[in-house]
């Protein structure tokens, strides 16, 4: 349910110059919704109550991506979401990205969707599929569906952003500094960078990012501290665009059942990710170095994080069957590959996993931000423990997330507070990639999603426990499907986290929060000055009755989705003691006393909005 009213507060926003497409000045709308907070009541107890609610809200899509028996690998990925405020009303507005129905598909000049035999070898197999595509078509595009006080309306043609591509994963982010949100679109084919016109449309923007490549997920990040938003993208396979080569050509086999299933990744040609920086001016080059990604790894997810605490993004990369990578600053500021001694890279025994999705987040209260890799089916997820020094232990078992994740196929991950009691909880997004699987006894195409409620034990080390075996989560965890990417919002401005999930060549499923929380919460909209103007790269430390909770402004993690930008923390006796802000660009902020409501802090200005209850 919307609570409130909005109350539009405008102030102006100073653009930076950027050619050719610039303009100097802008008014743009900053909204403070008159939420009063749902959870501004704190219960004794703290439940999850995940409910779908997609159809009833108004988002009406069917996810198309191939044909349903996945004859090729270039159709197991799937498609991403995301939240964003695109046209400035305080509201968080959703942006899904859709495929192709299959080969014959593809735009002659985004084709690149198979293999030819000669791109195998004895390799392994593996296979996905999902719900038969029946009220979409290749014609539909992607779509953008705009929030009215928690209920969506389509926008036609998606505001400009509507390309009918094979689309994969999208990053949202300010790249030009203008105060309104820009969109980057991976697929098999070419990726696409959307300008928001800040009128309520966008503009394809040629910058040097259209990479022909199979991209993946893809995040904006400052990297050289420069207040100009950086583009990593993660790329998969290479795929030879004249290749018409279907199961009936190829040899690899489900085990379980013999059935024919596409080969891969294993003895398919990767490749290279691309590391573009943006030079201010409308235009993005490759940086200049030879440590991205030299081996061509199968990427699939990534985040950026600060994991040694130097006020700089690192960047991780979750690739499939190959080591995971971590970036860090070297000489000049160049990316340095960290993979091999961080501890991250392999599993606690030294194996490299098949990594689909990835999420960061502080869930043992330390002060750093951990990792979490979601892998194939038949093996665990894996967390890695951040020692504060990007040097990563994998305490995966002694958490609880062994055992209850190794049935399941994962795909996006996140870390939140989805029952508001302090602490980070897990979400993990299944879905098999093999439709013939269901012939077989020991799995299913359709999964359940998993919760992960974080229980602090005795020991005071915390501890996972899984929603449905403790009886919570809702009848949203019930559900079964092929699920792909998940993100978070407060899409309902209510206090709390919800969830949308986008399902293989099905309709995604939007999560409404409504269970009770144990704390009431408070949410702060970063307005960067000196740094970029997202924010992004922030890092927040609030400390509520002697609990310190730290957070990250970051718009993109999981797998090829982009969540809430605004974070949302849970107070421990209903009010913040203390707020501390380090700024991408360099400077702090510290605020006192604060009761639960909503904070827009400008870098320069401090607190340029406020409601409380």
């Amino acid at each position: 349910m919307y609570l409130g009213e909005p109350i539009i507060i405008r102030f102006d926003v100073v653009h930076q110059t950027i050619a050719p497409t610039s303009r100097t000045r802008a008014t743009a709308p900053f909204v403070v919704t008159a939420a009063l907070l749902a959870a501004l009541i704190s219960p004794s107890v703290a439940t999850s109550q995940l409910v779908a609610r997609g159809e009833e809200a108004g988002i009406r899509f069917q996810h198309v991506y191939g044909g349903a028996d996945k004859r090729y690998i270039s159709e197991m990925g799937g498609s991403g979401a995301a939240w964003l405020d695109y046209d400035v009303d305080g509201q968080m507005d959703l942006f899904l990205v859709n495929g192709l129905e299959g080969p014959a598909d593809h735009p002659a000049e985004a084709t690149a969707a198979h293999l030819t035999r000669s791109s195998l070898s004895s390799g392994s197999s593996r296979t996905r599929s999902e719900t038969t595509a029946t009220s979409s078509s290749p014609q539909d595009g992607h779509r953008l569906f705009r929030n009215n006080r928690g209920l969506f309306e389509e926008v036609p043609g998606a505001a400009g952003a509507g390309d009918k591509v094979w689309g994969n994963g999208l990053a949202a982010g300010d790249v030009d500094n203008d105060g309104f949100v820009d969109i980057y679109v991976t697929a098999i084919g070419q990726n696409r960078l959307y300008r928001n016109n800040g009128d309520g449309t966008f503009t394809p923007w040629i910058a040097g990012v259209e990479d022909s490549r199979w991209g993946t997920s893809a995040v904006f990040t400052d990297w050289d501290a420069d207040g100009n938003l950086d583009l990593y993208v993660a790329n998969y396979v290479t795929l030879e665009p004249q290749a018409n080569v279907s199961l009936d050509d190829l040899v690899c086999r489900y085990e379980f059942t013999g059935a024919r299933v596409f080969c891969g990744p294993t003895g398919l040609v990767g490749e290279r990710d691309v590391f573009y920086r943006n030079q201010g001016d409308g235009t993005f080059e490759a940086w200049p170095t030879t440590e991205i990604d030299p081996e061509a790894t199968y990427g699939f997810a990534l985040v950026a994080t600060d994991c040694d605490g130097d006020r700089r993004p690192d960047i991780y990369v979750a690739t499939d069957t190959t080591m995971n990578l971590l970036y860090r600053h070297g000489p000049a500021g160049l990316p340095q590959d960290s993979s091999l001694v961080s501890g991250a890279g392999f599993s606690g025994s030294g194996l490299a996993q098949a990594g689909m999705g990835v999420t960061a987040g502080d869930y043992d209260r330390d002060g750093d931000f951990d990792l979490f890799v979601t892998n194939f089916q038949f093996d665990n997820n894996t967390l890695y423990r951040n020692r504060g020094d990007c040097g990563f232990e994998d305490v995966t078992e002694l958490s609880g997330l062994g055992a209850p994740t190794v049935p399941y196929m994962g795909w996006a991950t996140i870390f939140f507070d989805l029952d508001g009691d302090a602490d980070q909880d897990l979400y993990v997004a299944n879905g098999n990639i093999f439709p013939q699987v269901d012939d077989a006894d020991v799995e299913t195409y359709k999964q359940h999603d998993l919760l992960f409620l974080n229980q602090l034990t005795e020991t005071g080390l915390p501890h996972f426990i899984e929603a449905r075996e403790g009886g919570g989560g809702g009848p949203g965890m019930e559900l079964l499907d092929v699920s792909r990417s998940a993100a978070f919002a407060d899409h309902d401005n209510d206090g709390d986290f919800d969830l949308l999930v986008t399902n293989l060549n099905g309709s995604p499923t939007l999560l409404a929060n409504e269970g009770l929380m144990r704390w009431p919460s408070l949410r702060l909209t970063l307005v960067g000055r000196d740094g970029n103007r997202s924010g992004y790269g922030a890092r927040v430390v609030v400390e509520a009755a002697g609990v310190r909770q730290s957070f990250e402004s970051r718009h993109s993690d999981g797998y090829l989705g982009s969540n809430d930008p605004r974070l949302l923390v849970f107070l421990p006796g209903g009010r913040a003691d203390r707020i501390e802000i380090d700024w991408p660009g360099g400077s702090s902020m510290l605020l006192t006393n604060e009761p639960p409501g909503w904070l827009v802090l400008d870098e320069e200005r401090g607190v340029i909005a406020r409601r409380n209850p």
